[in-house]
């Protein structure tokens, strides 16, 4: 029983930070993934569930070559709304 308790408090606590993340559920499941792409010095996609006033916003910030000598690139990620952005951390995609 009180493994069952502790599922439901972590399924609960998990589904409020999904909404208080967004505000709202939205069809904007967040920024592109974007292994293989070449590393593109930017990179923006639109929530068309929003009308594209909304989305999600990548900033190359450095490239390196890892160990297995394949190129990887380090972006910013910034989401956005008509009423600014927020930096929401970074991450590594490979090239």
């Amino acid at each position: 029983m009180r493994k069952i308790a502790k599922i439901a408090a972590s399924a609960a606590m998990g589904g409020a930070l999904l909404l208080g993340f967004t505000g709202t559920a939205s069809a904007d499941t967040g920024p592109t993934n974007l292994t293989g792409m070449g590393c593109p010095s930017s990179y923006t996609n639109y929530n068309s569930a929003t009308g594209g006033t909304s989305g999600w916003s990548q900033r190359l910030t450095r490239t390196f070559v890892a160990p297995n000598s394949l190129l990887y690139g380090v972006y910013d990620i910034y989401s956005w709304t008509s009423a600014g952005s927020t930096f929401q951390g970074t991450t590594e995609y490979r090239c």
